[in-house]
Order: structure tokens, then sequence, then C-alpha cells
């Protein structure tokens, strides 16, 4: 072997050598979970090419590139480029701004799963390095470290980071934690822009798309005022969100900031989630005929006559497919086993006869009746700046139920047994009352929390350990045809909320915040920004308690329903079901998965309306031949006070309708006069009507 030989096959050993550990450094690093979640339906592989101009990482319905900089110069979701320029990062050293070198980024690691794209950039003063970890869902984690050029530090006066986005495809905001009772943390982006306090997850988009961002915590932020350590700056064609990182010095380098970016939609809607016929069954019931046994009295909200035959036959004739079981279910809070497991076996072998889902209830909570309480509570629940635990939810058998850190070990001990649950009963899967919102917690005990400087703690967000949580039950549960349905009140944070089949939102206007004229409480834009769905890739239903005579279900609907959104009936024995039952079976008939739907925001080459307190959105399933078209309209009127008649004036020619067509009431059967290519719908106050046409 000649010695050039030698120091080829030395070098070829060594790189392999180098391969080998570059891959196991690769889960090294991964340490938010033990086993990376491998890739599931409905995303498809992470796709990586390296070219002259830098890096791109693609995933499904998203593409991410890296040119030049530490982070992304292009964001592509729904169609789009998002942003206006790339994201950057604002400096200044020494009274002078600082004017970025060229930098670079490599492919460290890339399987289908995900993808880690290492980056720099320098100036005479400073080198930043960033890595970026992809995964398949599209969440990018960006660790950022800044750290001097030289041995002597210099004095960094300013770092911000800018993301540029296309006003276009920034018109909405949406950002966690909001204030109860009110819907001011979602809307439109205002003209003056917005000053926001460290807020760890903000998404800005438009109604089919965004790009959300977020951080665990402010730890390492210096921001002049806390109280605007935030901005959001509407100008010209941009839209751009503006970090304060540093305002001030840090008082040493380098420093990290980690951090995370996520475009959305997720992933592509499902086109039966129209079908799954939601039913919440915590409450209410007539008309039951075979007793339930006497013993199961944990149950008495579901079923309260202690009958539970007869309400899930009228479920079932009302068209229920999926039931969730609320609290009830289990004597101990949020605990996935109970005594009285043959009456539970019979109670999803009974809603499985009837084509039924079931999906059984966990919360954010730890109870005190729990059997793991007195070893593991001070260690895993959440505790306030000032050490105290935090919630306290009472419930019968007497217990007290405080909010619980999946950052903790509980996470994953939850997590077993949940999936425990699932397979050894065979339950279609879980109800999720708050656990995607990562709780604000400073018990240091399980790692929470951090100490500023001065030695004060300050709370964390552990936004990454529950979505550790999500991963892994949708890796159990979307294989088994199941769903994961997610009650959240106002956070829609892009990493949890990606592993929803759905999410519930409005409880945070249980205290009849929207009685009288709901849309001064909830704006249409707030609407678009958080309870659509459409924007996130996860489909929604709005959550709606009931003050009559000022405040209904039917009150809901009518701004619901123009989003392509449904309201959620609770109780089988309500009325509610009765007309929520009537609204699927149209939409059923109509075949809507199939239809195109255009808002009420993007439809008028298709019509015109009046007057202004009316809206129409509609689904039109083209004929296979001129004229052939079917219409299916929502139509609302959307003032609290004054009835109206809306006249539309359809654009039959685009509608694909001929002459002679009908229109009808779809739920009642009532015809309506029309005027030539004018229609006209009378209206109730904030009422809508679902209009067939063809």
């Amino acid at each position: 072997m000649t010695q050039l030989t030698r120091i080829f096959s030395l070098t070829v050993l060594v790189l392999g050598l180098f391969a080998v550990s570059v891959d196991h450094l690769c889960f090294a690093v991964d340490n938010d979970t033990a086993e990376p979640l491998k890739l599931i339906s409905p995303w498809t592989p992470v796709v990586t090419r390296t070219n002259a101009s830098g890096v791109e990482v693609g995933v499904w319905g998203r593409m991410y590139k890296f040119a030049g900089g530490v982070l992304p110069n292009s964001i592509v979701t729904a169609g789009e480029e998002v942003l206006a320029a790339p994201i950057r990062l604002i400096c200044q050293v020494s009274g002078k701004p600082v004017e970025w070198e060229r930098g670079g980024s490599f492919v460290f690691n890339a399987d289908k799963d995900r993808a880690i794209v290492s980056s720099w950039q320098t100036c005479d003063e400073l080198i930043v390095d960033t890595t970026t970890r992809v995964e398949f869902d599209g969440m990018m984690r960006v660790d950022l470290v800044v750290m001097p050029q030289r041995k002597k530090s210099p004095k960094i006066e300013k770092l911000w980071l800018e993301v540029p986005l296309k006003r276009a495809y920034a018109g909405l905001y949406q950002f966690w934690p909001g204030t109860w009772g009110t819907a001011k943390n979602s809307g439109l982006v205002p003209e003056t822009g917005m000053m926001l306090p460290f807020k760890p997850s903000v998404w800005l988009g438009w109604e089919n798309g965004g790009l959300g961002w977020f951080m665990e915590s402010d730890k390492n932020w210096l921001p002049k005022d806390p109280k605007q350590s935030i901005e959001i700056v509407a100008s010209g064609d941009q839209t751009v969100l503006r970090l304060h990182l540093l305002d001030s010095p840090p008082l040493q380098l380098p420093v990290t900031f980690t951090m995370g970016f996520q475009a959305s939609p997720v992933k592509p809607m499902p086109e039966d989630f129209h079908e799954w016929r939601i039913c919440h069954a915590p409450q209410l019931g007539v008309g039951a005929t075979l007793p339930v046994p006497e013993n199961w009295w944990f149950c008495h909200r579901a079923f309260p006559d202690g009958n539970a035959e007869g309400l899930l036959d009228r479920g079932e004739k009302l068209g229920v497919k999926t039931l969730v079981f609320h609290e009830d279910w289990t004597p101990v809070q949020n605990y996935p086993a109970v005594p009285q497991e043959a009456e539970l076996k019979w109670l999803i072998k009974a809603c499985h006869k009837r084509g039924m889902k079931i999906l059984f209830y966990f919360g954010y909570e730890l109870s005190s009746l729990a059997p793991e309480w007195g070893a593991v509570s001070d260690e895993v629940l959440v505790k306030n700046v000032k050490g105290n635990v935090t919630g306290g939810w009472y419930r019968p058998p007497k217990q007290r139920d405080y909010v619980v850190c999946y950052n903790s070990r509980w996470g994953n001990m939850l997590t077993d047994k949940i999936i425990q649950f699932i397979e050894r009963y065979g339950a279609d899967g879980v109800y999720l009352d708050g656990t995607i919102e990562p709780w604000a917690c400073a018990n240091e005990k399980h790692g929470c929390g951090y100490r500023a400087d001065d030695g004060s703690i300050h709370s964390t967000y552990p936004i990454f350990a529950v979505r550790r949580f999500m991963q892994r039950l949708y890796a159990v549960i979307q294989p088994r045809g199941g769903l994961i349905n997610v009650h959240q009140s106002g956070c829609c944070v892009m990493p949890t909320l990606a592993f929803a089949h759905s999410y519930w939102d409005g409880e945070q206007f249980a205290g009849g915040e929207l009685m009288g004229d709901p849309l001064k409480g909830l704006p249409l834009e707030a609407f678009r920004a958080e309870f659509m769905g459409r924007n996130f890739g996860v489909p929604c239903e709005f959550l709606a308690y009931e003050r009559p005579p000022t405040w209904t279900f039917g009150h809901a609907l009518a701004f619901t329903m123009l989003h392509n959104v449904r309201v959620r009936p609770c109780g089988l024995g309500h009325s509610n079901l009765d007309l929520m039952s009537s609204i699927w079976s149209v939409m059923s008939k109509f075949k809507i998965a199939e239809a195109e739907w255009h808002p009420y925001w993007n439809n008028g080459k298709l019509l015109t309306l009046q007057p202004e307190s009316a809206k129409v959105s509609l689904y039109l399933r083209r004929g296979k031949s001129a004229g052939s078209g079917k219409v299916l309209l929502v139509v609302s009127n959307l003032s609290a006070e004054q009835q109206t008649t809306a006249r539309l004036n359809l654009n039959v020619s685009a509608l694909g309708l001929r002459s002679g067509r009908v229109a009808k009431d779809a739920l009642n059967g009532e015809r309506l006069s029309s005027d030539g290519d004018s229609l006209l719908v009378p209206l109730q106050p904030m009422r809508m009507r679902l209009i067939w046409i063809e």
C-alpha cells in the first residue's frame, strides 16, 4: 500500500468516524426527549438542499432558507413568501451600528424527521452562532449565542432581533397569555403598532397562514422598558416584529438566547373535520330508558337521571359521531384509572355500538386524591415566584386540584398512564383541558424558573416540555384513527397546538362578556386571528355558555358559521344539540368537504350584499355542465338590535347558476323571494340562516 493510499484510507476512516460522531451528537443535543419523535402522518419527510446561495429546509407546506446570516432569509408558507426581508440582528457597539459581514450555513445533520442547520455571522467586534433544529412539523428551535471576536469584550449597547414580514401576510396578531374576559390578545394589527411586555408566544399572519415566534423566558433580556420588550411595527408594506433582547450591555459575554419560529398552517386541514360532529357531555339529560349501575355515581353530570341508554340513543339519532366525556368519568381528577372498570368498558362499548368515538377528559392539574400526591406534589406542581402553588379547583369527592408542570417528571408519568389507559380500554382519544398551555412556573425543583443577577427568581414557560407531552400522545392516538381535542381559551402556541387534531376556544367569555352585542367584545378580526383554525391548520370549535335571552347558542352561530366554525353542543339532552344536528345534516348533504369555501372578506367577485350589518360566506360546488352549480350561503345579521332583510346580488355566471334556480332556507324549507339576480333574506338580530341555491 502506497503512502498516498494510506493517507486516503486514514482520511476516509476519520471522516467515517466523524459522521458517526455527528449522528450521535445530533441525538445528544436533542435534550427535549430521550427518544426523538419519528415522522408521523399527515406530515411529510424533512428535505434539505445545499447550493451556492445557502441551505434550504423543506417540511410539509413550508420552506425555510438560510443564506448569508444566522437566521432565515426566506419563509414560504401557504404558497406565499411571508418575509419582506431576511430576519436580522440590529446591533450597536461602542456607539456605532454594526455592519455584519457575510456569514454562512451548513447542514450539520438531517434525516426525514428533522434537520440541524449551523450558521454564523461576524463583524469586527462580534461572532454570532446559531444552531437551528427544524422538526418535521416545521418547528424551528434556534439557539443563538453572541460572543466577542477577541478576548476583550466589546460594549454592546443594543441587540434587537427583527422579523420583517410582508404586511399583506401579517395584518392579524395573536399572543399569549392574554387577559381573561377579553379578546385583546388577538385582532388586527393597529396602524400605530403595538408595545408589549415579554410574551412567550406571538403569532402574526393572515387568514390562511402566518409565522409564530416563541421563547420560554426572558432570561438574558435587558430591555430599556420591560413594558416595551416586544414591538409590532406597522410601516408601509411591512409589519416588523421587534424583540428588544438588549438595550444595554450584558454583564458578560457570551450571552445565549433560545427561541423558536414556526410557520403556519402547521399541517393540512383534515377534509372531514366537519364530520367529526363532536358533542360535549358534561350535563343535562332526558328520556333515558335503561339504568347505569348504581355505583357509577361519578357520572351524574352526564347522566343526571342515572340512565344512559336513552341519551346515547338520542345522540346517535341526532348524528353525534364524537362524544367528549367530561371530568366526572374518574373520581380522581385527571387520573387515568377508575375503580369501576366494568362500567367504563360498558360506556366505551355502548358508544362504539352506536358509531360514536369517545374522548376522555384530562386536564392540567394534579389532584390531592392522586395516589402519587405525597411522593411528587412538591416537586411537580407549578409554583409562582413566591413559592406558592396555583389553581385549587374543587370537585367531588372532596379534593383540590392544583396546576401541574409538564416540565417535571409528571409529564412523562401522565403520558405513560394515558397511553396505557387508551390501549387497555380502547378509548378513541382525549379531550385535554388547558394542557397545551405552558403555564408560567418558577418551581426550581424540576428545572423551571431562572435566577436574575440580583438573585430574584423569575418564571419560565415550559413550551418544549408541553410539546413533548403532546408529541407522545399524538404518536399513539393518530395511528389509531383517534382524536386529540384541546380546550385552550386564548392560547395558540404553535409548537404545542401542532399536535392537536382540533381545539375548542371561547371560555374566556364565560362571565357573560359577549352578552348584548358580542362583536364589541369579540371583533371579527379577533375571531379570524384566533378562533378560525384555518390559519393554524387545526380546526376550531367555539364554546358558548348560554345566558338567555341576550346570549344564546343562536347568537354565537351568527358569527362563527361565517368563519366555517361550529359551536359545540353541550349535553346529549340539550336543545342546542337539536339545532346543531340540523346544521350537521345540511352540511353533510351539501358535501361541503368537496366544495370551495368563499368567506365574507374575499367573495366580492361572486356577490354583493346590503345592508352593512349583514355578512355572507358561501360554499360552492361547481357542476359538470354550465349552470349546474350549487351554493350554500351562510347569511348573518350582525346587528345585535335591529332585524333586517339582506339583499344579495348574485353573480350568476361566476357562481355557475342558471335562471330558474330555487333558493330556500336549508333548515326550515322556507322558499325565499328573489328579484332577478337579487335574493332577499329576512334576518332577526344576531342570527344566521343557511340558504341552499341550485
